[in-house]
């Protein structure tokens, strides 16, 4: 039970509540519309302050012009009435002023003031313990229900917490929902942290699986039956390169063998390059030895003659030692022909020879080379077959992690459907526990409409499916009374359950858009109930909301008004200030 908000400044209105019904009116006088930056009358801040108190971040009241302000919550958890103060300057200490016995948890002791002291975290641990239930054994798993997430559903801040039932904002995750809405309506919640991980697992094997198929993951390309083929291939390669590598034979001077037979060849390459130089010109030799012929002792005078020349016997003296000389340097030249002609022959015959020599120990050493191997080439051929079977087990390996991944998909399937099953059986057996709830909320929408509103829980492969169905949904008014209706059944329903929760908040947003018919049997039904449980609704309100001629003649609304804020003047507003956002 909430008893009431206080701060340690003058200027903020303090405000007590009490069992029922407890309103926080607020009354516009002049122009101001939600676009101004100037701090409004204060209906969604008193919100925040208790929710600031019970543990959230609160950072909508971390501001500046509320740097040295501190909030106090009076409030009683199990029987024990405290008072809960904590500051926005030290946020994360929670100071406590009350009796604490019976608590599972205890605030600490501060050495220099004595003061109790919580830190955020164990404030929300305890929370939990106290106003939910929550063990700590819940820790083993993964996905687990919090304090902050329930107590968003009795508290509601901001505008997104009003647009589905089932939701305390917009973001929020399935899993979020399906396990804290499980929990809230006495289901199995356990089954839905199961099913989360289930699609925990399914999600990191289809990144796996698209990393695969897409490439990202190296050498990964290939289906089954492509990484099949090429494992045949390379296992018939692998084969050959053992059998390669058993009947290689190493030479330990097979690279000066080498060295050896790659100069020989130049040798011989020389050689018979010599030898057809020197056949050209022996060829040229013979021709010349067999073509050159002394002229004959008369040719010259009758090339004379036939001129009309007459030589005298001194001429003809001279010409006869021309003659003689010009037939010596043919001999000569002849006997030089037939010696070069002679030496080539020897030559060419002693090159070949050579040739013939150099080719026969050349042969020698290309069998040696033919019949082994250097070290680096063996090395080189122990590293091509590492290699092969290095890549062997990749494919064997890749084909494996594919293969697992469609077993374990498969896997995952399965116990899908075998957790839908269980789930089934277990909604089954807590029939009589959810069924109440269903009840509750169809009381709550036919008071309000007149008309059945059904509270829809199915079960699928990927979990608690909730839903509402009212026969006259449609408008923005109905689905936040599907809001109001539902959130008082879970304060009717964990009541009922003896849960120790017995208060709900609601800002002003909860009723914009609403037909004052409706609101004003929402706030009859929340003050009825609320009497009837002995538990507490706590909701803000405009004054032009209040559909005073709509209420029935026994209904005093004002007497449910515990604050009225106004914005005649700054001091009107709950903080008593005013500042810019």
């Amino acid at each position: 039970m909430i008893h009431g908000v206080s701060s340690n400044k003058r200027s903020f209105h303090p405000v007590g509540f009490s069992t029922g019904l407890n309103v926080v009116l607020a009354e516009r006088t002049d122009t101001s519309t939600q676009q101004d930056t100037r701090n409004g009358l204060g209906k969604s801040t008193l919100m925040d302050i208790i929710d600031f108190c019970l543990g959230s971040d609160g950072k909508r009241l971390r501001i500046d012009p509320l740097e040295d302000w501190a909030f106090t919550l009076e409030i009683t958890l199990m029987e024990n009435r405290v008072k809960v103060t904590r500051s926005i300057a030290d946020h994360n200490k929670i100071f406590i002023d009350g009796p604490t016995e019976g608590w599972i948890e205890q605030p600490d002791e501060d050495e220099e003031t004595g003061d109790h002291v919580f830190h955020l975290k164990r404030w929300r641990v305890f929370l939990g313990w106290a106003l939910f239930g929550l063990a700590s054994s819940y820790d083993v798993y993964k996905y687990k229900p919090s304090f902050r997430s329930l107590i968003s559903y009795y508290l509601r801040t901001g505008m997104d917490a009003y647009i589905d039932p089932f939701k305390q904002c917009r973001n929020q995750k399935t899993w979020d929902t399906q396990l804290h809405i499980a929990y809230l309506l006495g289901l199995n919640w356990e089954l839905a942290s199961k099913w989360q991980d289930l699609k925990d697992q399914v999600e990191a094997l289809n990144a796996l699986d698209k990393a695969v198929k897409t490439g990202a993951i190296e050498d990964a390309l290939g289906t089954v039956g492509e990484l099949e083929a090429e494992r045949v291939r390379l296992e018939a390669q692998i084969e050959r390169e053992l059998a390669s590598l058993n009947n290689f034979r190493v030479h330990p001077q097979y690279k000066d063998i080498q060295e050896q037979a790659n100069q020989l060849t130049s040798n011989i390459h020389e050689l018979v390059n010599q030898n057809v130089t020197d056949r050209r010109r022996l060829t040229r030799y013979e021709i010349s030895v067999s073509e050159e012929q002394p002229p004959s002792d008369t040719e010259i005078e009758s090339l004379y003659e036939e001129t009309g020349l007459v030589f005298s016997d001194s001429v003809r003296r001279t010409l006869a030692d021309a003659k003689e000389f010009h037939r010596k340097i043919v001999e000569n030249r002849k006997s030089f022909l037939e010696t070069e002609i002679s030496r080539l022959k020897d030559q060419i015959q002693q090159r070949d020879q050579r040739i013939e020599a150099l080719t026969e120990q050349r042969a020698e050493l290309m069998t040696i080379l033919n019949t082994h191997g250097a070290l680096e080439e063996m090395t080189a051929l122990q590293e091509r077959h590492v290699e092969t079977k290095q890549e062997l087990e990749r494919v064997i390996s890749r084909i494996s992690n594919i293969k697992d991944i469609a077993s374990r998909k498969r896997k995952i399937s399965r116990n899908k459907s075998e957790l839908a099953t269980v789930a089934e059986q277990d909604h089954e057996q807590r029939r009589e526990i959810w069924s109440s709830a269903v009840r509750i909320f169809d009381d709550n929408i036919q008071y309000l409409y007149s008309s059945p509103g059904r509270l829809v829980i199915d079960i699928s492969d990927t979990g608690y499916k909730y839903n509402i169905e009212v026969e006259r949904s449609g408008s923005e008014g109905i689905g936040k009374m599907k809001v109001f209706s539902f959130d008082l059944m879970l304060l009717q329903f964990l009541k009922a359950q003896n849960n120790k929760i017995d208060f709900l908040v609601h800002d002003s947003i909860l009723f914009d858009g609403v037909d004052s018919r409706q609101r004003a049997l929402a706030l009859q039904r929340a003050a009825e109930i609320a009497q009837e449980y002995g538990i507490q609704y706590i909701c803000a309100l405009n004054s032009d909301m209040v559909p005073s001629e709509d209420f029935h003649e026994d209904f005093d609304f004002n007497r449910y008004v515990k604050l009225r804020l106004t914005d005649r003047e700054p001091s009107g507003s709950l903080l008593g200030i005013q500042f810019e956002r």
